[in-house]
Formats: structure tokens, C-alpha cells, sequence
């Protein structure tokens, strides 16, 4: 009971404080070559979301005080809640979810190791976006266990938020206010302010050449500067681990390349990425990969350990790509429980 009630607390406060930062980051975003918001535009510029609570649970008040608080916002690498997690930042053991009778995701177990990137496929209602949601802190597993970054994610969600970045489908961004405007509110929330706040803005935007696009509102930018806004202001804070939920939808071929071309950079540094997509040739891209179906694993490997295990379950069958692969696998599968349903 008290638990609930310090949740239901923490909840309200959150809220509070999104509608607090919201007013005060925009009004303080003005620069006399960029006249302050007024209030009148407030109304119909921002409008508090639950990806705001997101990232504002991830941090104390005490970090948003002070200009040099905010390194203190970054989890004690020696505390004695964590773990050491070597080169695997992330392990699910024995994953479940159930909303009422419905199984969503069962027996799930995989680890992602530092750098790599992981992705999760699976045909609609597979259970790969609920897999992912768990994996981010959005949404709780009925079952097994997530260790993220060395944390137990049950006990430990602000810790671990405070390392990742998460970019949602549905670009998280606030479409009157600018390029400039969107970095510096996400910093804010991450915990930075004054000279840090703003080597971080002008480190963004020229790392994702942003720079053309500084007073342009979010609205107006190309769907490619859209999505490399979004991405900017998830790694802000230089995390861990970088989650993307379909990212690449609604991109044209070249620039879905541009974009995994950038990813691939981005692992080589050391960030382990996480994604969902819809497109099987962009598995090509990923490491390694799983495959789901009915909430179960069938298949986890590299392209190429993947195809292989394809053809050997499906002999006779041409397996020249991901596509093919993951066609033979979920079909297999399926006929596999239909076969059993009979029995």
C-alpha cells in the first residue's frame, strides 16, 4: 500500500513538474536575435506528454539547481545496488507479460552486448514492441527478470533511465518550438543548464548538422532532420544505450541507409542500439537479431546465422534473404502450433 501511495506521489510531482519546466525552458529560450515566447504563445506551443515525465522522473530537483549539479545525476558506477556488466549492458531472463489471459510475450531470454546493434522483429502483435517497452522502463514485465546497465530495472527505473536514450515512433518533439528551443528544453530535462547546457546544444547540432536548421520550428524540417532532431535530444545526455521504436517509418530508401549508416558510427563508439523495425532488409544492418512470434522467440543470430537456421528449418526452401528467413521461421512455427493444437 505505501508503495502505491509513493508512486501515485512520485506521478503527481512528475506531472507538476512537467507543466513547471515546460513554461519556464520555453520562456527562458529567447536570445536577442530570438525574441522571448510570450505567454499568449505558451498556450498552443507545448503541451506536456508522457515522454516528458519520461525523462523528467530520470532526475532530482537537486540536478535542475545547479549548473555543475548535473554530473551528479549520472548513477554511481560503485554503488552497491549495481553490477558489473562487463560487455553485456542487457539481460532478460525468463521475460513475460500477460494483459488479462492474453500472453504477450513468454519465456523470453537474450543479453545485448556494448556496441552492438540489436534488433527485434516479428510479424503484428508478435510481442517485439511489448518486449521492447519492458526493456525501456515503459512498461513492467509480469514475470522474469531485465538488468540494464548493471541495474535491476524493477528497483531501480530512474537509474537506468538516466542511461539510455529513447526515440519513439512518433518523433517526441515539440513542433513550434525550434531546433535550438527543442535541444535546450530535453537538456533542461536531462538535468543540464547554464555553459554545459549549451555545449551540449552546439555539440548536437553540429554532430548531426542541425546547424542550417537553428531557428527553424520542428514542424517545418525535412522528415530526415526530424528524425536526427529526435535522436539528438535522446543522446543529449550521452547515454548507454540508445532504444529506437521504428524509427526508419515513413523514410525513403536513401535515407533510411543515411540513417543506419550514422547508427552503424554511433555502435562503433560504443552505444549499444536497440531496435524495431518493419523493414526486414534493415536487419542486414543489425548484429545480431531476434525473431518473435506469439510472444516466444524463434530465431536469434546474426543475418547470416539467421538465414542459416531458415533454411535448415525449412529444407527445399530458397532462403536468399532476411525476408525469406523470417517468412520460413514464422510459418514454421505456426504450423508447428497448429499441429500441436490438433494433437
Amino acid at each position: 500500500m505505501k508503495k502505491k501511495t509513493l508512486t501515485t506521489i512520485i506521478l503527481i510531482v512528475a506531472l507538476a513538474m512537467v507543466a513547471a519546466v515546460t513554461v519556464y525552458a520555453v520562456a527562458n529560450y529567447g536570445t536577442k536575435d530570438d525574441p522571448l515566447v510570450t505567454s499568449s504563445y505558451l498556450q498552443d506551443v507545448v503541451q506536456p506528454r508522457m515522454e516528458d515525465a519520461y525523462a523528467l522522473l530520470t532526475f532530482t530537483m537537486e540536478t535542475v539547481r545547479a549548473d555543475d549539479a548535473a554530473s551528479s545525476a549520472a548513477p554511481d558506477p560503485d554503488d552497491p545496488g549495481r553490477l558489473d556488466t562487463g560487455d553485456v549492458p542487457i539481460r532478460a531472463r525468463d521475460l513475460s507479460r500477460t494483459f488479462g489471459s492474453f500472453v504477450a510475450v513468454a519465456d523470453t531470454t537474450f543479453d545485448v552486448k556494448r556496441g552492438e546493434i540489436f534488433g527485434l522483429l516479428g510479424p503484428n502483435g508478435a510481442g517485439k514492441t511489448t518486449t521492447f517497452r519492458m526493456l525501456c522502463g515503459l512498461l513492467a514485465p509480469s514475470g522474469g527478470e531485465i538488468e540494464v546497465v548493471g541495474w535491476d530495472l524493477r528497483e531501480a527505473k530512474a537509474e537506468v533511465r538516466a542511461e539510455i536514450g529513447y526515440v519513439a515512433q512518433k518523433f517526441s518533439l515539440y513542433d513550434k518550438l525550434t531546433v535550438e528551443q527543442n535541444l535546450r528544453y530535453f537538456g533542461r530535462s536531462y538535468g543540464f543548464w547554464g555553459p554545459r547546457l549549451t555545449r551540449r546544444v552546439a555539440e548536437a547540432m553540429r554532430g548531426y548538422g542541425l546547424s542550417a536548421y537553428r531557428r527553424m520550428p520542428a514542424k517545418s524540417l525535412p522528415v530526415g532532420a526530424k528524425r536526427d532532431l529526435s535522436i539528438a535530444c535522446a543522446l543529449l545526455h550521452h547515454p548507454k544505450i540508445l532504444f529506437l521504436d521504428e524509427a526508419t517509418s515513413g523514410a525513403d530508401l536513401a535515407s533510411r541507409r543515411a540513417f543506419w549508416r550514422s547508427l552503424t558510427k554511433l555502435a562503433a563508439a560504443g552505444t549499444t542500439i536497440v531496435v524495431t523495425t518493419h523493414f526486414m532488409e534493415e536487419a542486414e544492418y543489425c548484429d545480431r537479431f531476434l525473431i518473435q512470434d506469439a510472444g516466444r522467440i524463434l530465431a536469434l543470430g546474426s543475418p547470416g546465422e539467421v538465414r542459416a537456421f531458415a533454411a535448415k528449418d525449412a529444407p527445399g526452401r530458397t532462403i536468399r534473404s532476411i525476408e525469406d528467413a523470417f517468412i520460413a521461421i514464422v510459418e514454421a512455427a505456426r504450423a508447428a502450433r497448429k499441429k500441436e493444437a490438433a494433437s
